[in-house]
């Protein structure tokens, strides 16, 4: 690597930090996974917290509550709050009351919800396939060991 030839970066241009690199290919990734999901009109972040109360529902037999989709996509809940009821505006949701905790919502996707997460999945998977190729393994790998640690509760879902 030659050497910079500004005082203020260790690096001799944007094109040689990863930093600078890694958001733009994810800036990119962005673009194109919205591309993807508008015809759905969905946006990704809808689509994760639909993705996430399909998962959650399959993987639990308490009701899905909005605190539980909001944990784990990552989201805050004002955040998830705000999406949620997006979704629900768009009939792809459901949030009656818990019936275990009056202040809880619980979310339920419905027939039209369901059918929407499944499309778009399929949409997405392909996309993926298409945008990682075959790097998709190293790629995993790399963004993994840069991340930290993560806590008991964060461990990643193990197959049944």
């Amino acid at each position: 690597m030659a050497l910079p030839t500004d005082p203020l970066f260790t690096f001799e241009g944007p094109d040689d930090n990863p930093g600078y690199l890694l958001a733009q290919a994810t800036a990119h990734w962005q673009r194109s996974l919205t591309q993807v999901l508008t015809p759905m009109n969905l946006t990704p972040s809808q689509f994760l917290l639909l993705a996430a109360v399909q998962r959650l529902s399959g993987q639990q037999t308490e009701p899905v509550t909005q605190a539980h989709v909001a944990q784990h996509a990552h989201y805050d809940k004002m955040t998830t709050s705000k999406i949620v009821r997006t979704l629900e505006e768009k009939g792809l949701l459901q949030r009656p009351t818990s019936e275990q905790d009056a202040r809880a919502r619980s979310l339920q996707l419905t027939p039209m919800g369901l059918k929407a997460v499944v499309r778009a999945a399929w949409a997405l998977e392909e996309f993926d396939q298409q945008f990682f190729g075959s790097k998709a393994a190293a790629l995993i790998q790399t963004l993994q060991s840069l991340l930290p640690p993560r806590s008991a509760g964060d461990a990643p879902e193990q197959a049944a």
